[in-house]
């Protein structure tokens, strides 16, 4: 008889809402998290998407630590020391919140344990245990032995789990990028006088540019309730190409980024008080990774549910949803008494009627993201043309169409692939 009749590797949100789910029906699960405690080592930019959580524990923002509710959207266009904003500043219908994992993820993994489920921290999980072909549990450090009718992998974006078990190729550098983030301390009073807010509304702004030198990637800013998380995120297989250092070129760009005058005036008197770096899946759900086998499904970042689409961000909406998905092909498993993975093929029917239908669009925007020019020249036209239209100087004036034309030619862009562009970036989002 199994130790269990569900193992959770991580205790990250998927992690977590996955025990939560399973332990609320009454199944014995056990939680590994392998930080001294959840959230501890868990990183991301700061946002969550609310639509799956608020299905699991609805208006969920009105106990959790959340910090702010995003009600200022904004895009930047950096190039050199000048730069163009694209804000749209209203109350989204779709609701979204800026979070500090290290309180966030602690909030969940309690949840989980208020609904049953043991929860390990500081545990270190070696590989998946496998007897014919079939993953029975966990082999911990020191060859420890725990067995489970089902194991969630729940453990990120280099899942060893997933990788022993068989469920996803040997990934390269060009499926993952690098992020590293920095929490600036500010005085609320001032946060919400910089960036124009209210009382508990937050701000939400990527920026691309030369910022990083034509390296795929960007710089964000989210404000918390007293402090900026800042940071920059870059493609590890386009960074490799043109530096030999990987992690001096980002802390050289999150410099940059800091000290470019747009963002240099969000930042002045700030005290860091956090400084962290994470491997982010770009592309493993499109390269072959496989969600189920035979006493085990993975989900999360481990998956590769992760998408940038230019204008947002997403991961831990996806993260969460997939959990919801899993715990119910998990919990169908454990009453039929099949855990093979045509049983839990389920976890894979349940995604494909809904969020797996993003990722066709998804395909779309991450080909879009790969286009240098995004990084390059499209900045630096963005911001000529706007000082170009704003230009009043008692000369006359060349008209947009003939500007353009120079812009784009100057940048080696033919208008028909300027157009082109454009149309890609209209069925990617």
């Amino acid at each position: 008889m199994a130790d269990f009749d569900v193992i959770v590797v991580g205790a990250g949100p998927a992690g977590s809402v996955a025990s939560y789910l399973l332990a609320k029906r009454g199944h014995t699960v056990l939680t590994v998290e392998r930080g001294k405690r959840p959230g501890a080592k868990n990183m991301f930019g700061g946002r969550l998407y609310s639509w799956s959580l608020e299905r699991i524990f609805p208006e969920f923002w009105k106990e959790a630590p959340v910090e702010r509710e995003v009600t200022k959207e904004v895009l930047g266009f950096l190039h050199g020391e000048r730069g163009v904003e694209i804000r749209l500043s209203t109350r989204p219908k779709g609701r979204s919140f800026t979070l500090l994992r290290a309180k966030f993820d602690q909030w969940l993994a309690e949840k989980a344990e208020d609904a049953g489920a043991e929860v390990i921290s500081g545990f270190k999980v070696e590989r998946p245990l496998i007897r014919d072909g079939r993953v029975v549990g966990i082999v911990a450090e020191g060859d420890e032995e725990m067995e489970a009718e089902v194991v969630i992998a729940a453990d990120g974006a280099l899942s060893f789990m997933a990788e022993k078990a068989g469920l996803r190729p040997k990934l390269s550098k060009e499926d993952f990028a690098v992020g590293a983030k920095e929490v600036i301390e500010l005085p609320k009073e001032v946060i919400e006088d910089r960036f124009g807010l209210s009382e508990d509304e937050g701000a939400a702004q990527l920026y691309v540019g030369d910022l990083t030198e034509g390296v795929i990637g960007g710089g964000f800013i989210y404000t918390n309730k007293e402090s900026v998380s800042l940071g920059v995120v870059m493609r590890i297989g386009s960074l490799a190409s043109k530096v030999s250092e990987i992690s001096t070129a980002m802390w050289e760009v999150t410099e940059k980024f800091k000290s470019h005058p747009m963002i240099r005036r969000y930042l002045e008197g700030g005290k860091l008080v956090e400084y962290s770096a994470h491997i982010i899946p770009e592309t493993q759900f499109m390269r072959g990774v496989k969600l189920y086998t035979d006493g085990m499904v993975v989900v999360g970042d481990a998956a590769g549910f992760c998408v940038n689409y230019g204008v947002t961000v997403r991961g831990m909406d996806f993260a969460i949803e997939s959990a919801r998905a899993a715990a119910e092909a998990v919990h169908h498993a454990l009453e039929s008494g099949d855990t093979s993975a045509r049983s839990l093929s389920k976890y894979q029917e349940i995604l494909s009627s809904g969020m797996l239908r993003e990722f066709e669009t998804a395909k779309k925007a991450v080909d879009l993201m790969e286009d240098e020019r995004l990084y390059s020249s499209i900045p630096k036209i963005a911001v000529e043309t706007l000082e170009h239209l704003f230009l009043v100087d008692g000369k006359p004036k060349e008209n947009l169409y003939s500007f353009l034309r120079k812009e784009f030619s100057e940048e080696g862009i033919s208008l028909l692939s300027a157009l082109l562009l454009g149309w890609k970036a209209l069925r990617s989002m």
